[in-house]
């Protein structure tokens, strides 16, 4: 088959990582391509795909009223022309004009307005959160397929003694804290701090975004600038190498449809603390090396975190992880996303 998979922007964000592994794990059998219709891409990204995937920039400045860009982009399509049309953004089947191969679209979050839902031909949703929520507002089948990553690509740890050590912790986002929920973390780890003698953790935000001086300032006001270090944006032979070195990995959303860096710390062997919001809480309910607190209440967070904390000073961690396997090597493995896709693929065209 010829697979053509479009995004707009091309930034570093759970739909762009997983469309890089499936074009990366598909290109052996098909023919794959990947078109970014703005000039706003992650170079990182475009580094880890294979040599046999096909790019191509067609550089149109966000926002822009001239047409030449996306007539260019419907040239382009016509003259690859896909048996299929993957796209990870819900506008762009509306400047699809090309007239060749079937439409789909996959839906990575919940909460996504379905004006332009009627372009595509299936509609793919990322887990049951997604699909469930999409169901109560849209009078059509959504089929799903459920988001995954490499998990044999991580470095994993094994190594959970925790006893008198400061205890390593890391949240992998986009810096946009009304939605990932930095701020939550952040007040967490101030009141940890304060009730005790001597703090025993540190904190490390992977990640670029728009709040970077909000979240700053937010750390020097609670007086947590010796525990909180901001390290930027990483690629991911960084993330596969590195994670393993922490004890634990928090996401505190507001909300997500998904959360693709819970499978990450998963497949590093680490333990996840995640809001109960339906995306997080479905894949944690799967696994007991998963931990839970309520959407947006810092306090109790905080709770949650001591819990774990007092868990590796004492031990229990090291047996919980030692006796227990990670959700990612059942139904979150790459190999099922492909396959679930491929299966998708071969229904449009039959």
């Amino acid at each position: 088959m010829k697979i053509v998979h479009c995004f707009f922007t091309l930034e570093m964000g759970g739909a762009q990582v997983l469309a890089v592994d499936l074009l990366n794990k598909m290109c052996s059998q098909h023919d794959m391509a990947l078109i970014v219709v703005n000039n706003i891409h992650s170079q990182a990204l475009l580094d880890k795909l294979d040599k046999r995937v096909a790019v191509y920039k067609i550089n149109r400045k966000e926002g822009s009223r001239n047409p030449w860009p996306l007539l260019k982009f419907n040239l382009l399509l016509r003259r690859l022309n896909p048996d299929i049309i993957h796209c990870h953004e819900p506008d762009i089947g509306k400047i699809i004009k090309a007239g060749v191969g079937k439409l789909l679209y996959t839906i990575h979050d919940v909460a996504i307005p379905t004006t332009y839902y009627h372009y595509y031909s299936t509609l793919v949703a990322i887990s049951d959160a997604v699909q469930q929520e999409l169901a109560q507002r849209f009078d059509r089948p959504i089929k799903k397929v459920y988001n995954a990553i490499d998990v044999s690509a991580f470095k994993k740890r094994t190594d959970y003694s925790g006893a008198g050590k400061k205890i390593k912790l890391v949240q992998i986002s986009r810096l946009m804290h009304e939605k990932k929920g930095h701020d939550v973390l952040l007040h967490a780890l101030s009141q940890l701090k304060k009730d005790s003698v001597s703090s025993n953790f540190s904190l490390d935000i992977v990640g670029s975004g728009d709040s970077l001086s909000f979240l700053q300032n937010l750390v020097s006001t609670l007086n947590l600038t010796s525990e909180v270090s901001f390290l930027g944006e990483r690629n991911r032979d960084w993330l596969y190498q590195n994670l393993a070195q922490y004890h634990l990995l928090v996401q505190p959303s507001r909300y997500e449809g998904f959360g693709l860096t819970i499978l990450e710390g998963f497949a590093a062997g680490l333990p996840v603390l995640a809001s109960d919001i339906e995306g997080p809480a479905e894949i944690i309910s799967r696994t007991p090396r998963g931990y839970l607190f309520k959407k947006g209440d810092s306090q109790d967070c905080a709770h949650v975190l001591q819990s774990i904390l007092d868990d590796y000073e004492s031990g229990r961690i090291a047996l919980l992880m030692q006796n227990s396997k990670p959700v990612t090597e059942q139904e979150y493995s790459i190999s099922a996303c492909v396959g679930g896709y491929l299966q998708e693929y071969q229904a449009l065209l039959t």
